[in-house]
């Protein structure tokens, strides 16, 4: 699949959102950590998604999503995951 998957998040002490890579707010070790895969992009093929573009991603069903993190995550929604590993990349952000 290999297709840059991105996303908006105001961080602190920013007055606009950030455009953010998927790859680095769920690194691998996030995804060893709470995840059956070792990528973002391995994730996404888990779940046998056809994602060609920022768009196929951002129309997936997010009940479809859902389903997919409760079977190969820790955690009981997609917003869940997305939640959780934005925190962690703010915080590391913050260390650095």
């Amino acid at each position: 699949m290999s297709v840059k998957i991105t996303g908006y998040y105001k961080l602190p002490n920013q007055a606009a959102p950030q455009l953010v890579d998927f790859d680095i707010v769920f690194d691998k070790s996030f995804m060893r950590k709470y995840t059956k895969f070792r990528s973002f992009d391995k994730f996404l093929n888990g779940g046998r998604f056809r994602i060609a573009s920022q768009q196929d991603f951002e129309a997936l069903p997010e009940a479809v999503m859902d389903a997919h993190v409760r079977a190969v995550t820790k955690f009981s929604s997609w917003q869940e995951m997305l939640d959780v590993a934005t925190d962690k990349y703010v915080l590391h952000q913050q260390l650095d």
